[in-house]
């Protein structure tokens, strides 16, 4: 009689333990499942985010941001500023040529000090135009009172991140004299012994 309730016991906890094992196998799965779901949306996130990079960069084509301007320059004079900014360094370039589609001045970071001038947005009509001026601008000696003032591409915040973690490589192809250039969305692309790599 003992034994046979024991084997009636057994028998149940098998079925049970049985039943567990079963649940375990579909929560393995599940969590499996879940699991490369989980990789391939972290792979279409980034990739998403790689596109809204280069969409960011892309619209900041035409721009230009440039440091030093006094801030006694108004806002209803940047134009004019700029204008003569520009025809100052590119005296060939038709007037024409250098639209400005429009210019503002960006907020004051918290590390800025109050003395120092905000940087000023510039988004050039022709993207050739905009393309020359950064060019020759950064190559030209300044001359008064333009000697304060430095040209930068505008970038999204993302870009200038890796250009940043990139700034030891691209110190070293500078060193060793190797071409290099920067790609869309972020990249650097190197010429080397007659290839981009």
């Amino acid at each position: 009689m003992l034994s046979a309730e024991l084997r009636k016991e057994l028998y149940e906890v098998g079925q049970r333990t049985s039943q567990v094992e079963k649940k375990m196998d579909k929560f393995a799965e599940a969590h499996n499942s879940l699991a490369d779901k989980l990789q391939e949306m972290e792979a279409a996130l980034q990739e998403h985010k790689l596109k809204l990079v280069d969409i960011e960069d892309r619209i900041r084509r035409n721009n230009l941001r440039i440091r030093g301007i006094p801030e006694s320059v108004l806002p209803s004079a940047l134009n004019t500023y700029l204008l003569d900014f520009f025809q100052a360094f590119i005296p060939e370039i038709h007037p024409d040529q250098l639209l400005i589609d429009r210019a503002h001045r960006l907020r004051r970071p918290q590390h800025l000090p109050t003395t120092a001038a905000r940087d000023v947005i510039v988004r050039v009509h022709f993207f050739h135009a905009k393309e020359r001026l950064a060019r020759d601008c950064r190559a030209a000696e300044m001359l008064e009172p333009y000697q304060v003032l430095k040209i930068f591409t505008d970038l999204s915040a993302v870009t200038l991140q890796f250009r940043k973690r990139m700034a030891p490589i691209t110190a070293a192809l500078r060193t060793h004299r190797v071409a290099y250039r920067w790609g869309f969305p972020a990249k650097l692309l190197i010429s080397y012994k007659n290839g981009i790599h």
